[in-house]
């Protein structure tokens, strides 16, 4: 399909294709420690799914919702029985949820893969009419968890461990004047994460913009039915894991 804004991608695709296939030999995860926060659902899940897809043989899924988490886990053993899976009921703006919840799921081991997903929309309000304490609620919710995991990551990662935080367009196009909060807040994230980069050349960090795709989260701020069109969350899953090899 045609880009649906301005993108520097040539070709554009909103599903799964061979060449990002975590089946392929060459992106195998086998033998891989990760970790996905927002992982109980939507893109978080999915990514999970597809690393263990990919061989990874410990994943940690970090979320709010325990009863989310548990469907999830469930549905990768039934799928994966060979990956272990850990769930943790944390909230990443909660340093303590966070560092607890590596601490348990790695103990002395390193951690080879983070997916940082989490995130709140915030209020969906222009910045005329918005509130000014939930404006910069929905900025601090979303960085915070973000620091909080940047933190625990860097306390925890191998020598050359991966980040990949998942990111949105909205960091960088303009949607609608009600995405205002969530815009700030996800460059700022965006942000973040490159000082991480940074001041730490032997890591890899990747930001993915996963397009819209069809989440709980999504519909909060209108998604599909707002914008017209709609990207597989399963794509997302798949492009991951190019950034393990």
């Amino acid at each position: 399909m045609a880009a649906p804004f301005p993108t520097p991608t040539q070709k554009w695709h909103n599903n799964i294709y061979p060449s990002i296939s975590p089946t392929r030999p060459e992106l195998s995860a086998k033998g891989k420690t990760v970790l996905v926060t927002g992982g109980g659902s939507g893109i978080g899940a999915e990514t999970a799914r597809h690393f263990a897809a990919a061989g990874a043989s410990r994943i940690a899924l970090l979320g709010r919702r325990k009863n989310r988490l548990d469907e999830t886990k469930v549905s990768i053993e039934r799928q994966f029985p060979e990956v272990e899976v850990f769930v943790a009921a944390a909230d990443v703006t909660e340093k303590s949820d966070v560092d607890a919840a590596f601490a348990e799921f790695l103990g002395d081991e390193r951690l080879h893969v983070l997916v940082s997903s989490a995130a709140v929309t915030g209020p969906h309000d222009s910045v005329e009419d918005v509130d000014g304490d939930r404006f910069l609620d929905g900025v601090l919710q979303n960085l915070k968890g973000a620091l909080f995991v940047a933190q625990a990551f860097l306390r925890h990662a191998s020598k050359d461990a991966v980040a990949i935080e998942i990111s949105s367009s909205a960091a960088h196009l303009n949607f609608g004047p009600g995405f205002a909060s969530y815009s700030t807040a996800k460059m700022a994230v965006f942000r973040l994460w490159d000082s991480v980069a940074f001041a730490h050349p032997e890591l890899s960090v990747f930001h993915v913009q996963p397009g819209v795709v069809d989440t709980e989260m999504n519909r909060e701020a209108g998604g599909v039915k707002a914008l017209g069109f709609e990207d597989h969350g399963k794509r997302n899953g798949d492009f991951a894991q190019p950034g393990i090899v």
